[in-house]
């Protein structure tokens, strides 16, 4: 997470026997998310994607996003948050869209030649970030866009596809791909079991476990997620912008909004809008 007031941060952890985060999120921060030692499996939006040590996972802004691990499983990992006001201030000269370019492509890995001077750029940004003085903020900064730099040309000759272990994941992800696409339409758990090809029962349990979420939550914050948008980029109303992501109930379009978000949709508006 993002301390309060801060626009960048990096920080490493060393976690044992987790199964993952408690619940799935989203944020208004860019994650740049690097395993160290360990297995996770990373579900955004509407992909499942495996790490493995020296895999780097990128969240955009605004993704909804889980991860796990295997049962008993220790992990270390480092997560670098950034936030718009650090790209913005780095001035002109820097191309935010060309630095941001690397979040669309989810998962790379730091090949051999790569890891030390990568893992070296990590050590100091975050022993600097740790330090009060505005010259070791600075220093920080400078290691933090380096590393974007460097993640940026890795990026121009990497890919590395959604995993596929069998054909009922394959059908998880279609179900998450029409609920992405058609989020603002009744959609019954039923209705996603038949496409799946699986009884609601089998469905329901399956969803869970490819995803970590259940179908509720993962429709809810697909919902929500656009609602975000809605709410900061337009001057509908709150029952529209219920309306258009799903909700025929104002008033529970608030409470679900509330849960997810942390903060009712209005007060979201008054904090985030652009308008």
């Amino acid at each position: 997470m993002m301390p309060d007031g801060k626009k960048f941060h990096i920080e490493t952890f060393y976690k044992a026997y987790s199964n993952g985060m408690e619940q799935s999120h989203a944020h208004d921060f860019y994650e740049i998310y690097y395993l160290l030692d360990g297995k996770r499996r990373y579900f955004i939006n509407d992909a499942i994607y495996d790490a493995a040590p020296f895999d780097v996972i990128l969240v955009n802004k605004g993704d909804v996003h889980l991860s796990q691990s295997p049962k008993s499983s220790e992990y270390r990992y480092c997560v670098i948050t950034l936030s718009d006001e650090f790209l913005d201030g780095l001035g002109a000269e820097f191309d935010k869209d060309l630095l941001l370019k690397i979040f669309g492509d989810r998962k790379l890995h730091i090949p051999t030649s790569m890891q030390s001077s990568f893992n070296m750029l990590i050590h100091k940004a975050e022993s600097k970030i740790n330090n009060d003085d505005i010259y070791s903020e600075y220093c920080a900064k400078l290691h933090i866009l380096e590393l974007l730099i460097m993640l940026n040309k890795l990026a121009a000759n990497s890919t590395y596809p959604i995993i596929d272990n069998s054909i009922y994941d394959s059908r998880i992800r279609d179900v998450c791909r029409y609920i992405c696409q058609y989020y603002n339409e009744p959609i019954t758990l039923n209705q996603m079991a038949n496409i799946a090809y699986m009884s609601p029962s089998y469905f329901s349990k399956k969803f869970k476990r490819v995803t970590g979420f259940s179908f509720k939550e993962y429709l809810n914050n697909i919902r929500i997620k656009t609602a975000i948008n809605i709410l900061t980029e337009t001057k509908y109303s709150i029952a529209e912008v219920a309306s258009y992501c799903g909700y025929h109930d104002s008033n529970y379009f608030g409470d679900v909004f509330k849960k997810i978000v942390g903060v009712s949709p209005n007060q979201y508006r008054k904090e985030h809008s652009v308008l």
